[in-house]
C-alpha cells in the first residue's frame, strides 16, 4: 500500500474513534447529569414536537443562531446530524462561502470562484452592503461572476443537492444565471429588499455534492451573494445553523433585512438562539441586554407567530490576564508570559436573565451554562487556549448535549400524549 492510502486510513480510523469516543462521553455524561441536561418550560415546545411526529411525510425547518459558537460549525453540525439521523435528512440546510470572505466556517463543504471578493457583516460598523439572512455577504464588482460548492461530507452531513436555493442581488434584473445539469428558475427573494433582490433556485436531473454557478450580463453594478439552502429531495429535518463571530442579539436586530430575513426565507418551526457569551464581554448592563433579547424575539414571532423559540445559555466562559515575567535561559535572559483565568460575573447575569426572560415570555430554556458546571471534568481537556471557545471535540460534545435534552422533551411530549 502506498504512502498516501496509509495516511487516509489513519485519518478514517481516527476519526470514527474520535466520533465514537465523543458520542460514548456524551452518552455517560448525559447519564450522569440527567438532572441538569433538560429543557425548561420544554411544553413550549409542542408545536415543533408535533411537526416532528409527522416528520416522516413533512420537512421540518430548524434554525440555530448564535455568534461565533455556532459560525465554526461543530456545535449545530452535532445537534443537527443526530437530529437527522433519528428523523430523517432534508438537506445540508443553510450554507455560505465564508472561506471566500476571509473567515472561518463549517469544515464540511467549500467554495471556489474565478474572482475576489469583499464582505460585509451584522457586526461591522461601517457596512457598504446590507449583510442579508446568513448575516454576512460577499460582493463583488464583476460582471459574471463564477461560485463553485463542493461538499465534502467529512463529518457526518448529507452532502447529496437535488436543489439548490441561492440568494443573490446582481443590480440588475436582466442577469443570466448558468448552472451546469441544473434547470434554473429565478424569481424575486421572499423577503423585501432591493427591485434586484433574487432568489436563483436550482434543480438538479440528480443528485449532486458540487456545482457551479455563473451570473452573466451583470454589466458594472455590484454583484452580491447572501448564501444558499440545499436540500435533497427527502423529507426530514433540514437544519439551519446562522453565526457570526462576535455577534449579540442587537446585531441581528439592528440590520435591515437580516432576522426578518432569516425568517421568511428558512420559515423555521424552531429557532434555536445560543447568544450571550458576546454580550457577557460588552460591559452592558442587565437592562439594556434583556432589552436586545426582548427585541429580538419580537421580531421573530412578529415573522413567525407560530414558530418555537429555545434560548440557550452561554459556556461558564472565563476572563484571563497576562503577566510577563523574566527568566534567564543561558547568559541571556527572556520575557515570558503567565496566564491566568478567574470567573466573568456578567457570565452569571446573563445566563440568569436568559432564563428569568424564557420563565416570564413563556419560552423553552436549556441551561447550558448549568450542564457545563456539572461536567467540568468533561470539558475540561476542550477550552481553548481564551477559556471562552471550546476545541471541536467540546463542540462536539456540546451539540450532542443539546440534542439529548430535546430527544428527552420529545420523549415526555409522546409520553404526556
Amino acid at each position: 500500500m502506498d504512502s498516501k492510502g496509509k495516511s487516509a486510513k489513519v485519518l478514517v480510523f481516527f476519526i470514527g474513534v474520535l466520533l465514537v469516543t465523543v458520542d460514548a462521553v456524551a452518552q455517560h455524561a448525559a447519564a450522569t447529569t440527567a438532572t441538569n441536561n433538560i429543557i425548561q418550560q420544554d411544553t413550549a415546545l409542542y408545536r415543533f414536537f408535533a411537526a416532528l411526529n409527522e416528520v416522516d411525510s413533512n420537512v421540518v425547518s430548524i434554525l440555530h443562531l448564535g455568534d461565533s459558537h455556532i459560525q465554526a460549525g461543530f456545535f449545530p453540525v452535532a445537534t443537527g446530524g443526530a437530529l437527522q439521523q433519528q428523523f430523517g435528512n432534508a438537506g445540508r440546510g443553510w450554507v455560505f462561502p465564508y472561506n471566500l470572505a476571509g473567515t472561518n466556517g463549517p469544515d464540511d463543504y467549500r467554495w471556489n470562484s474565478t474572482v475576489r471578493w469583499q464582505a460585509d457583516r451584522i457586526i461591522d460598523k461601517h457596512k457598504d452592503q446590507e449583510p442579508g439572512p446568513g448575516g454576512i455577504v460577499i460582493y463583488s464588482q464583476s460582471a459574471a461572476p463564477t461560485l463553485a460548492f463542493n461538499g465534502r461530507g467529512d463529518n457526518g452531513m448529507e452532502d447529496e443537492v437535488t436543489q439548490a436555493q441561492l440568494f443573490f442581488d446582481a443590480g440588475t434584473a436582466d442577469v443570466s444565471v448558468q448552472t451546469p445539469g441544473a434547470e434554473v428558475t429565478v424569481m424575486p427573494a421572499p423577503y423585501p429588499g432591493s427591485p434586484t433582490l433574487s432568489r436563483a433556485t436550482l434543480n438538479f436531473s440528480q443528485p449532486m455534492s458540487t456545482f457551479q454557478t455563473r451570473w452573466e450580463d451583470n454589466g458594472s453594478s455590484i454583484f452580491r451573494f447572501y448564501g444558499a439552502i440545499l436540500q435533497n429531495g427527502h423529507n426530514g429535518i433540514l437544519y439551519h445553523a446562522i453565526g457570526i463571530n462576535g455577534a449579540q442579539f442587537q446585531h441581528y436586530v439592528e440590520t435591515d433585512n437580516t432576522l426578518a430575513a432569516q425568517c421568511q426565507a428558512l420559515q423555521p418551526q424552531l429557532v434555536i438562539i445560543s447568544l450571550g457569551t458576546n454580550e457577557a464581554y460588552s460591559g452592558l448592563g442587565a437592562a439594556a441586554i434583556r432589552d436586545q433579547v426582548d427585541n429580538a424575539v419580537r421580531l421573530i414571532k412578529e415573522q413567525l407567530p407560530n414558530v418555537n423559540i429555545l434560548l440557550t445559555t452561554p459556556p461558564d466562559c472565563m476572563r484571563t490576564s497576562k503577566k510577563a515575567f523574566r527568566k534567564k535561559v543561558g547568559k541571556k535572559y527572556r520575557t515570558y508570559y503567565r496566564i491566568n483565568y478567574y470567573p466573568n460575573p456578567a457570565i452569571n447575569m446573563v445566563t440568569q436573565l436568559l432564563i428569568d426572560y424564557s420563565r416570564e415570555h413563556g419560552l423553552a430554556c436549556w441551561n447550558f451554562n448549568a450542564v457545563n458546571k456539572a461536567m467540568k471534568s468533561s470539558f475540561a481537556g476542550t477550552w481553548a487556549a481564551d477559556h471562552i471557545h471550546f476545541s471541536a471535540r467540546g463542540y462536539q460534545l456540546q451539540g450532542r448535549l443539546l440534542y439529548e435534552a430535546l430527544r428527552r422533551s420529545y420523549a415526555l411530549y409522546l409520553d404526556r400524549r
